[in-house]
């Protein structure tokens, strides 16, 4: 019987299972924590932390991770054990139970690590663009003539439109990166004037009312080039910011010009005439209009996992008509997404 007993264990101990480990790598892509990488290899976060020391103090999109996985021997034969049981008295016969334990291997998850993720980095944007323009030939305010009747009031609007386009980053460290971009955006402004002659009658047919609203939109091609650097404020959202160049080419465009003005002929009677005119570039006062352009943008964001809120401000460096000091300015508002 004790013969037995030790051939028993003796050969269940000859049929434990030989662990073996095997080590494959994981890159950290935005998005994902600890625990989900852990949770995607069917191991405790522990163990991860455990595999990769300091990962736990320092976790960032990119890291680089050794993922344990275990990995079963070769399944052994079934062991087959003998237990005596209580002898019948009366019989005088042994009766023994015989009892099966298969040692079946755990089976081993084939799991291919996610591939490394690239440094370029793709994002699409559109949103809402406020357009105006600037200069010393291009202001708000009221101007009134010598004789201090007559003056000219002009009051620029924002003209709102919209954008959309789509911009590559490459990563040339965790943290700095330099992109380009092409992007629609549909630009303008807004500009209302009311100028009068005032209640200074000297020469008859001379004293006017002039009411007039100016809408200019220019559909462009906009080309940014930037240099970026990012802030990790968690593992799911970031700050940026982006300042660089960019180029221009307006596509096509018009200025619509509505109004009315009132001549006094006498003090006693008037004449009114309507206005309703557009320009199209190249034609009449936007003859002089410089279709390429360049100037400087500043744009600054958030992102959260792969959504985008940023703003950005142009700013013209070149005259948007020849001769004129009036220069185009722009804050784009958008939204995106990284893929």
């Amino acid at each position: 019987m004790i013969r037995k007993l030790l051939l028993t264990v003796v050969f269940g101990t000859l049929s434990a299972i030989a662990m073996a480990q095997t080590i494959t790598t994981h890159v950290v892509q935005r998005g994902e924590t600890a625990e989900s990488i852990a949770t995607l290899y069917s191991i405790t976060t522990e163990q991860l932390f455990k595999a990769n020391p300091g990962a736990e103090d320092l976790f960032y999109v990119g890291l680089k991770l050794n993922i344990p996985e275990k990995k079963v021997a070769q399944k052994q034969p079934t062991a087959t054990t003998v237990v005596p049981i209580q002898t019948d008295s009366a019989s005088n016969t042994s009766k023994n139970a015989v009892v099966q334990s298969s040692n079946k291997p755990m089976l081993q998850s084939t799991k291919t690590s996610r591939r490394e993720k690239s440094n370029l980095n793709i994002k699409a944007i559109a949103g809402v663009t406020f357009g105006t323009w600037v200069g010393k030939d291009f202001k708000d305010g009221k101007v009134t003539d010598d004789n201090e009747y007559s003056s000219t009031e002009t009051k620029n609007k924002a003209n709102y439109q919209f954008h959309i386009g789509a911009i590559t980053d490459y990563y040339f460290t965790k943290n700095l990166y330099t992109g380009l971009g092409i992007v629609f955006n549909k630009t303008g402004y807004k500009q209302s004037t009311f100028a009068t002659s005032g209640q200074y009658w000297v020469d008859e047919g001379s004293n006017y009312d002039m009411s007039e609203n100016v809408t200019m939109s220019v559909s462009k091609l906009d080309i940014p080039i930037h240099i970026g650097g990012t802030y990790n404020i968690s593992q799911d959202s970031r700050l940026f910011i982006e300042v660089g160049p960019y180029l221009s080419f307006a596509l096509n465009g018009s200025k619509k010009r509505k109004g009315e003005h009132t001549y006094y002929e006498d003090g006693h009677s008037s004449s009114t005439e309507h206005i309703s005119e557009k320009e199209k570039l190249d034609e009449g006062s936007l003859k002089d209009y410089n279709k390429f352009g360049y100037g400087l943008s500043v744009t600054a964001g958030i992102s959260f996992k792969h959504f985008i809120l940023q703003c950005t401000y142009q700013r013209e460096l070149n005259k948007t008509i020849k001769k004129k000091k009036e220069y185009e300015q722009n804050i784009l508002l958008s939204l995106g997404y990284e893929f």
